[in-house]
């Protein structure tokens, strides 16, 4: 066979075993997002959720990095929100570690995993706490939590960056293997939904000697709303090297 034939056919086998493994490894992504209030320049609770599904396997492969972007102009003021310690929280692996005043969200979702062709399904739920700076980026802390049949306790944490337009503030979350059950397939996720934010949360100040109420902003609204709505993005890694991409945009609030 001739040098020529023999490249040909390399491209050819490469080819193919890049399509097997496109193939073999396909998740579909699914992903909503909303404000509530939904209110220009206003302080408010970011609403989000992701469904995965497999579209050859019994369940999706395991996650390992999870990336969310906000719009241009959203804004963060964290006065008054108070700080967890991420070393606190490991050790004892109680949300009531971290102070009242740092909490900066919750969620939860459905984890699977696959066991003898049969899919076991288990609720978790998350914490979310600010954690302390780092590199001069705000630190987010997600305490995840499952108790049965698989008892799951992890802690990941995300630095809070600022992302190119027209994306403003998000964060990034690595997730490592999860193993489970003897012989069971390492865990992973069909369902996620998150709230973040904390427009409701107040503390007292003394100014001039008075001890005065103030609100805890959190995350505020863009005071411009672009044609199309505010733009978001997800980016959600596999463990299977693939990388599935969302973008959406939250409606403009209503006049």
């Amino acid at each position: 066979m001739s040098r020529k034939r023999i490249i040909l056919a390399g491209i050819t086998v490469c080819v193919l075993l890049a399509t097997v493994a496109v193939a073999l490894a396909a998740e579909s992504l699914t992903v909503t997002a909303a404000f509530s209030p939904n209110k220009l320049g206003a302080p408010t609770n970011v609403h989000g959720t992701a469904t995965i599904h497999s579209t050859n396997e019994l369940v999706p492969t395991p996650i390992i990095k999870t990336t969310v972007m906000g719009p241009a102009g959203l804004g963060l003021n964290v006065e008054g929100v108070g700080i967890c310690n991420p070393a606190t929280l490991e050790a004892t692996l109680e949300p009531k570690a971290c102070p009242t005043d740092s909490k900066a969200g919750f969620g939860g979702g459905t984890g699977v995993l696959e066991l003898a062709k049969e899919v076991i399904k288990e609720h978790f739920t998350l914490n979310f706490f600010r954690g302390p700076n780092e590199n001069g980026h705000l630190v987010l802390l997600a305490y995840l939590n499952a108790i049965t049949p698989v008892s799951v306790q992890l802690v990941l944490r995300a630095q809070v960056v600022k992302e190119p337009p027209p994306y403003g503030l998000g964060f990034t979350f690595v997730v490592p293997l999860i193993p489970t059950l003897p012989g069971a397939s390492d865990a992973s996720a069909e369902e996620i939904f998150i709230t973040l934010g904390a427009p409701n949360a107040a503390y007292y100040k003394t100014v001039h000697g008075k001890r005065t109420l103030f609100h805890v902003k959190g995350i505020i609204v863009p005071k411009k709303c672009p044609h199309g709505g505010f733009p978001y993005k997800t980016e959600i890694s596999f463990a299977d090297g693939t990388t599935n991409t969302v973008k959406g945009a939250i409606p403009c609030p209503g006049r």
